[in-house]
């Protein structure tokens, strides 16, 4: 009797084991997914438009590395049966640029390879000005500049994610002399922000996040 009633007592655990194992891989199916019926939506990938920053007024509503950007340095070239020279243009905050004849073209926040493509239907469907015209653009090197107390002043280059304190301390870091709490970010349409990196340290969210072309500026302090 004893030996039944402990098969019966093993059978009913393993049982009731196995609902709740179901239960739970259910459970985690429904919020991974992200379904309309309340369950929770994956996060941004690191990099994606849903997780990358605001850009500064003015410009893309939010900066994508793949993307040209106000501050870049853009070429354009041209290849058609007549010579085209090549201009090399540094987006201003419009986003607008002045190519070939004149033309006005908006490149901010588009890919390289659709500008190429609007220039060339400009040239050769809208104007009718060329029969046969190949564009390509090309973004040249991103940087932003670095001065003032920090140990190894100069340009670098621009890095997706890059922030005030990463790019200061692609600088070496701060000097002894350093006002870590007056840091200046000049942005090429002339917008300035300051940002209290000590309080920064302790506060990640106080970070700035950079754009191609900023201007960070460490004045000494006066203590």
């Amino acid at each position: 009797m004893m030996r039944r009633f402990g098969q019966k007592g093993v059978y009913v655990w393993w049982l009731l084991l196995a609902v709740f194992w179901n239960g739970c891989q259910t459970g985690f199916e429904t919020a991974s997914g992200g379904s309309e019926s309340g369950g929770a939506r994956p996060k941004a990938a690191p990099g994606s438009a849903a997780s990358a920053p605001a850009a500064p007024a003015g410009t893309n509503e939010v900066f994508s590395i793949d993307r040209i950007a106000v501050g870049d340095v853009i070429r354009v070239m041209y290849e058609a049966s007549v010579p085209i020279s090549a201009t090399e243009l540094q987006v201003p905050e419009t986003g607008l640029v002045t190519i070939h004849m004149g033309e006005q073209v908006q490149v901010a926040g588009k890919m390289a390879a659709d500008v190429s493509k609007e220039i060339r239907d400009l040239f050769t469907v809208k104007k009718q000005m060329y029969k046969r015209l190949a564009v390509n653009v090309q973004v040249l090197g991103r940087t932003i500049s670095v001065g003032g107390e920090v140990r190894a002043t100069g340009s670098f280059p621009f890095e997706g994610g890059m922030t005030v304190l990463k790019a200061i301390n692609r600088a070496g870091g701060f000097t002894e002399y350093a006002d870590r709490r007056k840091v200046r970010i000049t942005r090429v349409n002339g917008q300035q922000i300051t940002v209290d990196c000590k309080a920064a340290l302790k506060k990640p969210e106080l970070d700035q996040p950079l754009y191609p072309g900023d201007r960070i500026e460490v004045v000494r302090s006066i203590l």
